[in-house]
């Protein structure tokens, strides 16, 4: 009787190339984390799969959850600001509106200053209209606003510092001191200082959102947030609202964040020397009636920040004196060589920008004769500052002549 033999199985190509193990990299070492792509996560066996979800741990079930890249990026973050929990979103707005859902049900309250990030606003008035969430707006000048503007039913209080376009610093100590009092979450937009010029969690804060869009990337190439915690029930509560919402964000833009950390510091601070040298220079400027830069001392809050802040950043405004119209404000920004019109800012590249505030907020502004002149905002990049004052004074001295 013969015994049947089947011929070993050879492996087609296709298959062959799809399941070819990687070489190992044992024994190398580089400074860049490697950049881990993958939708697919591979278990080590069934019950590894159906294992509960660890919702802010090192969680490897599924790509849109996180990886290796991802969470290296946040646990940068994090060290940097002085944080216990982070996540990277693809916004820094998309961090807000996390905070906000995570805190905010039907029904309840939420304080926002005045001077808020326009989208933020758009954002209040969606949740109100769409899901019942009320909210109201405070003076971030005066603490009693935010006293008095709180309510049995408020369980969120958002700040922003310094203020989006004009500038103010709020008194961020007494602010949380109240709402913790109240028993309402805090949450702060900490992008202008970057993490480095202002340490929300050595101030009591439960969130603070970065816009990695801006200093963080550094190079204008990557849209991007994060939201960071030290309070772990909080940030359980916005890590299942991320994760219910499919929110995720690509390794490869993780990976040119992390490139861009490394020089963090070095670029905040060069960018926030040529600032405060074109900002100097600006005040000399006849057409100017005031510079709204923290680090001058006629700007709202600017003992706060003396106070709270170790530092500051590139991007600030100028009112042009009353007589000034909105068509010289936008033939100066027109003039200029060197500076690029665009959002954003926190690029090598500078930028201009012609804004308009509501005028509640433009009254604060108005000079002896109770008027205000148009407001630019300008973001200051890595070139020459003397080039860019140069460029500046010629674009102000067109309009002078006008």
């Amino acid at each position: 009787m013969s015994t049947f033999k089947q011929k070993p199985h050879t492996l087609g190509l296709s298959t062959e190339i799809i399941h070819s193990k990687p070489v190992s990299s044992e024994g190398f070492s580089a400074l860049p984390v490697p950049v881990y792509r993958g939708s697919s996560t591979f278990f080590d066996d069934t019950a590894a799969q159906r294992a509960s979800v660890n919702p802010i741990g090192l969680d490897y079930s599924y790509g849109l959850h996180g990886n290796p890249t991802q969470y290296s990026l946040a646990k940068k973050l994090a060290e940097i600001e002085g944080a216990t929990h982070a996540l990277v979103c693809p916004s820094g707005l998309t961090g807000i509106a996390l905070v906000a859902q995570a805190s905010l049900k039907s029904g309840e309250h939420w304080l926002i200053p005045e001077n808020v990030y326009g989208p933020v606003q758009a954002l209040a008035r969606s949740l109100h209209m769409d899901y019942g969430v009320e909210f109201s707006e405070y003076d971030p000048c005066n603490a009693n606003s935010v006293a008095e503007g709180l309510r049995t039913n408020t369980t969120l209080v958002w700040t922003e510092a310094p203020g989006s376009l004009t500038f103010e610093v709020p008194d961020l100590q007494t602010i949380v001191a109240l709402a913790k009092a109240h028993g309402a979450r805090t949450g702060i937009d900490n992008t202008w200082a970057a993490g480095i010029a202002y340490k929300p969690f050595q101030h009591g804060f439960d969130f603070s959102v970065q816009a990695l869009t801006k200093y963080q990337c550094g190079h204008a190439d990557v849209l991007m947030g994060a939201v960071l915690s030290n309070n772990t029930k909080a940030f359980a509560d916005l890590e299942r609202k991320n994760r219910i919402l499919g929110l995720g964000v690509s390794p490869a833009d993780c990976d040119l964040v992390l490139r861009g950390l490394l020089t963090l510091p070095l670029r905040y601070q060069q960018q926030a020397q040529n600032g405060l040298l074109v900002a100097s220079a600006l005040r000399q400027h006849p057409a100017v009636a005031r510079v709204l830069h923290p680090e001058f001392p006629d700007c709202p809050g600017h003992a706060f920040y003396k106070r709270d802040f170790n530092g500051f950043a590139s991007i600030f405004s100028i009112v042009l004196k009353a007589q000034y119209s909105d068509e010289q404000a936008c033939a100066i920004i027109d003039n200029l060589k060197l500076f690029k019109i665009a959002y954003s800012w926190g690029g090598p590249e500078s930028l201009g920008l012609v804004v308009n505030i509501p005028d509640s907020r433009r009254s604060r502004l108005a000079d002896e004769h109770g008027r205000c002149g148009p407001i630019l905002r300008l973001a200051i990049g890595l070139e020459e500052p003397a080039d860019l004052i140069a460029d500046l004074m010629q674009a102000l001295d067109t309009a002078n002549r006008a």
